[in-house]
């Protein structure tokens, strides 16, 4: 069972494909970073896929009849320096490159994975995007190399799984998105749910909330089904570590300890209507400490107005003979020091806090003392980015207001 049929009370919207859809449902999961992790993750299964593509014939949207033989296949998205230079010029960026042979002229394909095909365009995948990487030249290295003739570029395809949700947004054209892509431009891949789920973090939390709706599938099974509870297990860890990040943020990216997650899971499902109802009570519990985190951040903030800061800025490299740089780049140094500084008297205010009032007037007092060294630390960082500048040419890039 593929879980396309499951109906059940319990589910938002009623049934799994309108619970996978659910807004309320996607939103909580990306406070656990839901979207980005299964994202990444398929797109390791979807190269894996494409690396078993050479010697096999493959779409070529714009010929039906002419399907491209691969000889090679690149993956991009993993080099951080081609992503780089093509962010730099505004280019697209696709995952994959395809090399091979059309009715014996040497060509070349780009690819993308996409766990959601609504979300897919053609543009991302179309011969101009190829042209664009080109042109990057001695950037990309031999990454784009292909020995003998200039090759012919052909419209790109899609990889996405072979599941229920693919084929229905295919066949009706709407999910969250308006599917815009044709079948011809989709490469659909199989996939395993516990194959593709199972070295997730939070796989273990997935399957504790399936235990408590218990719907006649299984999420090791049904890769629909995985992923909505997936969804509910990343926004569980999304509760848990709202829960315990310090009021007080300073560069604090705390590790998520899943069987401290898994723990709390079992102590919240009993009594749980739905694992649905289990994460809507939680991230309402949770939310009291978000509040705190917000005023707390008001707070604790860079105490000087943009434009008061700007004409610093500006008096400071007047002074030296230099450029001014970025208010926003000098901001963000400024602010960091100042957020350290306070943590070093304050410390992080770690979650609850029972008397907020206190720690708020505590951190006011902290910062009262801080601000006679901003001078001081401004001048710095104005001297330091100044100095980064002249050596890089003379003018740092990102040094424009």
């Amino acid at each position: 069972m593929d879980g396309r049929s499951i109906r059940s009370p319990l589910l938002p919207g009623g049934d799994l494909v309108a619970a996978v859809l659910n807004r309320v449902v996607m939103s909580l999961a990306d406070r656990g970073g839901a979207s980005n992790m299964v994202g990444a993750r398929w797109a390791d299964v979807a190269a894996a896929h494409a690396m078993t593509w050479p010697g096999q014939e493959r779409p070529n949207p714009a010929a039906p009849d002419s399907p491209l033989l691969v000889q090679r296949v690149t993956r991009l998205d993993d080099v951080p320096r081609i992503a780089a230079a093509a962010s730099r010029r505004g280019l697209q960026n696709p995952d994959l490159l395809l090399f091979g042979m059309c009715d014996g002229t040497p060509t070349m394909q780009a690819a993308d994975a996409k766990f959601s095909i609504e979300t897919a365009r053609a543009k991302q995948v179309s011969p101009s995007v190829i042209e664009g990487l080109l042109g990057l030249g001695e950037q990309i290295g031999d990454y784009l190399h292909y020995a003998g003739e200039s090759p012919a570029l052909i419209p790109g395809v899609f990889l996405s799984p072979d599941y229920p949700l693919t084929l229905l947004m295919l066949e009706r054209r709407q999910g969250i998105l308006r599917t815009t892509v044709r079948r011809s431009e989709v490469v659909l891949v199989p996939v395993q749910s516990a194959e593709f789920f199972g070295p997730m973090e939070g796989a273990g939390t997935m399957r504790l909330l399936a235990g408590v709706d218990r719907l006649p599938v299984s999420v090791d099974e049904s890769l629909l089904a995985g992923l909505y509870y997936m969804r509910l297990a990343r926004a569980a860890i999304g509760c848990w570590l709202d829960a315990i990040k310090p009021l007080l943020v300073f560069q604090d990216q705390p590790a998520v300890d899943e069987p401290a997650v898994e723990h709390e899971t079992r102590d919240r499902a009993r009594g749980a209507a739905s694992a649905f109802d289990l994460v809507q009570h939680w991230n309402a519990d949770v939310d009291t400490i978000r509040l705190q985190r917000q005023v707390v951040d008001q707070v604790a903030a860079l105490p000087v107005a943009n434009k008061d800061l700007r004409d610093q800025i500006s008096q400071l490299a007047s002074a030296r003979g230099q450029e001014p740089p970025s208010v926003n780049q000098v901001r963000r140094r400024l602010g960091a020091w100042y957020r350290g500084a306070l943590r070093d008297q304050i410390g992080p205010l770690l979650p609850p806090v029972t008397d907020l009032p206190a720690s708020l007037r505590d951190i006011t007092r902290a910062g009262r003392a801080i601000t006679p060294r901003l001078d001081t630390e401004l001048a710095r960082i104005v001297e330091q980015l100044g100095t980064q500048s002249i050596a890089s040419n003379g003018r740092d890039p990102a040094s424009r207001s």
